[in-house]
């Protein structure tokens, strides 16, 4: 009979840890079975990146990221003056006084005397300070519906801080990154 006592725990004990052992075995396959899936659609992505990257080493005009240089207006920074098709604009905001605020208007330039405004982003320096990227895509909502409206001249004007700091002038080529293209097909 006290045999009996330690068998019947001993065996409850057993089946509970075979079960669970069999439980986990099968969330294991099934994550297995997930990643081998995954890896397929990895590998398409990769065959992508390398067909896009022969393209671009034999094409005419081959892409290469440009150099950062800083265009500055006191505490704002754009990373370059030149910039292409998919490329982002890289904003940096150092050491912004306190008592400023405002907005930093990305304005198209049209001609001497018109613009087109793309993007509005306000700025506070008695918040903390960050730093962001920003895409110029094609955006229907807004008009912009082929290449032609994003390349040309540009301008980031600040306004609410009475004429403090000067507009940073750049530049959008007509040249795109490789794997972009599909990005920057007419919306409208």
């Amino acid at each position: 009979m006290n045999n009996l006592k330690i068998v019947i725990p001993i065996f409850v004990a057993v089946t509970i840890v075979v079960i669970i052992f069999n439980l986990t075995q099968n969330e294991i396959v099934e994550e297995q079975i997930k990643e081998i899936e995954n890896s397929s659609e990895i590998q398409s992505m990769l065959d992508k990146i390398r067909k896009d990257k022969l393209d671009n080493d034999s094409s005419d005009n081959p892409y290469t990221a440009k150099e950062r240089e800083w265009i500055q207006s006191g505490p704002f920074q754009i990373d370059r003056s030149e910039y292409v098709l998919g490329e982002k604009v890289f904003i940096n905001i150092a050491n912004l006084n306190k008592n400023d605020k405002g907005t930093m208007i990305f304005t198209k330039i049209i001609n001497s005397t018109h613009v087109s405004e793309y993007k509005k982003i306000s700025f506070d320096g008695s918040k903390p300070q960050q730093n962001f990227y920003l895409a110029f895509n094609l955006v229907k909502q807004r008009g912009i519906c082929t290449v032609d409206q994003l390349i040309g001249d540009w301008e980031l004007r600040f306004v609410g801080v009475d004429g403090k700091y000067n507009s940073l002038e750049f530049k959008i080529k007509n040249q795109m990154i490789p794997g972009t293209e599909k990005r920057f097909e007419p919306v409208c």
